[in-house]
């Protein structure tokens, strides 16, 4: 039996001051919810757990332990601290619920919070028995503590604030996936400290900014190992209350970093972008630097491409120095020499290979991908033919309400969607699967976002169909909007769109988190048009900055993603998504640190999968694409732990720069020699490290660099590939 909901339908040329009581007062038939489709796995456990009223907020520790899964309304339901137990879920609304303090208790194990903001602060992992399995995502305002816990597997995914693991005196944590972490003026905004009787080890830092922190951003010490991939740091001692450098790790094992960005040109007090004092360092891409950089006497230094000297520190160097095109100099310098030959010295090759293949570790799991919900099918065209258009229906929603919550159903609409861009609109379904806003045409964007700036809006659990775009954000008749900042948009799928996402010429997109997006079926998934021309000032920044991607799915688009930006974009970043069928998965330009991890590329039929001034590819895999020029197309690219099984060529050629390509544990079938054709004006450099180029067996090997198309076999031995970075130990 069909639903019936309190509504009227007034054409445009009746509304009247009476339209507001004759909403509210006339029954209207709200259609069906679609049949024999499902949500995805993650909606439906959100949609299962017990819904606690705010009116309830009293109970909510009886309720997690009568119901083990309960999920929150809007609102404040601070006042109440709690205890959380194995296999306990607590689910916050999409506008993030306030919430007091939690405890995980000791022993715990798949402990699941998630859309959450911190009224009194604190997440407190208990000492005791071992903590494992947990998931705690999408956290602002937080101050993450475990103080002589035990903590081993845990996820911490878009967390806003402190994160202090202290395990200097007892406890450890280990295998630890911290990924997007953002904290912004407290410090410090990470603190890592181990001991040597129950070591820390094998923690991943994924995605991390530590923006001006009034005094120190991070004090990690006592680590066996330590992962950081894409560090971002703006402004460390803002206020000059700290005397340390922006990293500064003591005491530690074996350290990794790769893109390593940022500058404090405008902080009271100016140290170091890092002092590390480590058994072994490994960097790549490290384009953040100061004259008071320091690595201690005792460290192996392994760089890969970065500029800016740095000093040692007291003592008699033992370490050693192993420098791959530093400040672009197309070089291999162990210990100051260039290497123009192979190393014969047993010594220095056992030394350099013992640090270029360390131990071998378990990969992170590759993700499962389900079939993104499709309620309407593939006839949602004919179909929508003569629907009633309920566009004022849910804008009456969105103007009195804030944010639509719409039941199960299929919403046809006539024309966009208006939502101010203020923190407090949106509009929430019940599910991929189980609500749908559809355009009754295709000329219009299913969504607009009204003028605002520095803020967000609310979108989750919904699919939208037809329009012209899903959601635009842009220019409105001449005025546009400012900056979309900490919007954590969540289980969308747009379809059938020639924009998915389209940013017109707005100022920025900072600082977001995007998970289970889906784009089917559209031109272009998502596509940033910045103003033009950039004038080099704050009115013409157009950018996209440190937006994560998590867990989305890019199907049979054209193009998945178009981001040519003006102003640079910062550190963006996608993460275990799937980018399957079209043309380019990634059309980008400008782009400082963009960071690709864990995801899939397959069945691209374009020119190449990728274009971009600079990528970094970490632990992904390419296959089934058939490419007319080159799998990449792009001046400087990082690759680490991936697999490239396509014949084509690797890197396409770059007519007006040199290109810089370096691949590190990974194996490609392509040949990675760049062909000089003609109108060529560059060579291209390279550094090869412990991959296997089977188009190139003469590359294949430990260590080669690549200078100005001159290649040098260094370590003239048998690559092992195998990851090094995104790893479990």
């Amino acid at each position: 039996m069909k639903k019936l909901l309190f509504f009227l339908l007034f054409s445009t040329a009746v509304f009247s001051q009476n339209y507001q009581y004759a909403l509210e007062e006339a029954p209207v038939t709200i259609p069906e919810p679609p049949t024999g489709v499902n949500n995805q796995i993650e909606e439906i456990k959100y949609f299962e757990a017990h819904l606690l009223p705010l009116a309830q907020k009293a109970t909510l520790q009886a309720a997690l332990d009568q119901y083990g899964s309960v999920r929150l309304e809007k609102g404040d339901y601070s006042g109440v601290d709690l205890v959380m137990k194995s296999n306990q879920r607590l689910y916050g609304h999409p506008t993030l619920s306030k919430i007091s303090n939690i405890k995980i208790a000791a022993g715990s194990t798949n402990v699941h919070i998630e859309q959450l903001s911190f009224v009194d602060r604190t997440v407190t992992f208990e000492p005791g028995a071992p903590i494992t399995n947990c998931v705690l995502k999408t956290l602002r305002y937080v101050y993450i503590n475990a103080t002589g816990a035990k903590l081993d597997n845990n996820e911490l995914i878009n967390i806003g604030g402190q994160i202090k693991f202290d395990c200097s005196t007892s406890g450890y944590f280990r295998n630890n996936k911290i990924i997007k972490h953002q904290a912004q003026s407290i410090s410090n905004q990470l603190i890592m400290k181990g001991n040597s009787t129950t070591p820390s080890y094998g923690n991943v830092n994924l995605h991390s900014n530590y923006l001006t922190p009034a005094g120190d951003a991070t004090d990690i010490d006592g680590l066996q190992s330590a992962i950081f991939v894409g560090v971002d740091s703006e402004g460390w001692n803002l206020n000059g209350l700290g005397t340390k450098a922006m990293f500064t790790a003591k005491n530690m094992g074996n350290l990794k970093i790769t893109d390593f960005g940022g500058g404090n040109a405008y902080s009271a007090v100016q140290t170091g972008s890092y002092d590390i004092d480590a058994q072994n360092v490994f960097f790549l891409n490290k384009y953040l630097r100061t004259s008071n950089d320091v690595i201690s006497a005792r460290t192996n230094m392994f760089l890969i491409d970065g500029e800016g000297a740095y000093k040692r520190g007291s003592g008699t160097v033992t370490g050693f120095d192993l420098l791959g095109n530093l400040d672009k100099s197309n070089a291999v310098k162990y210990n100051g020499t260039e290497q123009t030959s192979t190393i014969t010295n047993t010594a220095v090759t056992t030394a350099i290979s013992n640090t270029i293949l360390g131990t071998k570790y378990t990969p992170w799991a590759r993700t499962a991908w389900e079939t993104l919900p499709d309620p309407l099918g593939a006839n949602w065209k004919t179909e929508r033919t003569g629907k009633t258009d309920q566009r004022a229906y849910i804008q009456n929603l969105i103007d009195t309400k804030g944010i639509a919550e719409l039941p199960e159903g299929i919403f046809y609409i006539g024309g966009t969607l208006n939502v101010h861009l203020d923190g407090n609109h949106g509009i929430i379904g019940q599910g991929t699967g189980k609500t749908v806003i559809v355009g009754l045409k295709d000329d219009f964007p299913l969504i607009t976002l009204d003028t605002g700036t520095d803020t967000n809006f609310v979108l989750a659990y919904l699919t939208l169909q037809g329009g012209s775009t899903g959601i635009y954000a842009g220019k409105i008749n001449g005025v546009g909007i400012g900056q979309i900042a900490y919007a954590n948009l969540r289980f969308i799928t747009f379809r059938d769109q020639t924009n998915g996402i389209h940013l017109y010429q707005i100022m920025g997109l900072d600082n977001n988190f995007f998970e289970y997006l889906g784009f089917v079926n559209c031109a272009r998934g998502f596509f940033q048009e910045p103003l033009l021309p950039y004038a080099g000032d704050y009115n013409t920044s157009s950018y996209v900055d440190k937006t994560m991607y998590y867990k989305s799915q890019f199907i049979n688009c054209t193009t998945a993603m178009s981001m040519k930006a003006t102003r640079p974009n910062n550190l963006n970043a996608w993460v275990d998504c799937k980018f399957d069928r079209g043309q380019t998965a990634l059309d980008m330009g400008a782009q400082n640190y963009p960071v690709i991890a864990n995801c899939d590329f397959s069945n691209y039929t374009g020119a190449s999968v990728i274009n971009s001034n600079s990528i970094s590819i970490y632990s992904s895999n390419f296959f089934n694409n058939t490419l007319s020029a080159a799998t990449l197309n792009a001046m400087i690219t990082y690759i680490e732990g991936c697999k490239f099984s396509d014949s084509s060529n690797m890197f396409a050629p770059v007519v007006y720069n040199s290109t810089f390509h370096y691949i590190l544990n990974s194996t490609i079938a392509g040949n990675v020699v760049v062909a000089k054709p003609s109108n060529l004006y560059y060579d291209s450099s390279a550094i090869y490290v412990n991959s296997t180029l089977s188009a190139n067996p003469t590359l294949s090997k430990l260590l080669v660099n690549v200078k100005v198309g001159v290649p040098t076999v260094i370590i003239n031995t048998t690559p092992t590939p195998y990851p090094q970075l995104l790893v479990t130990q």
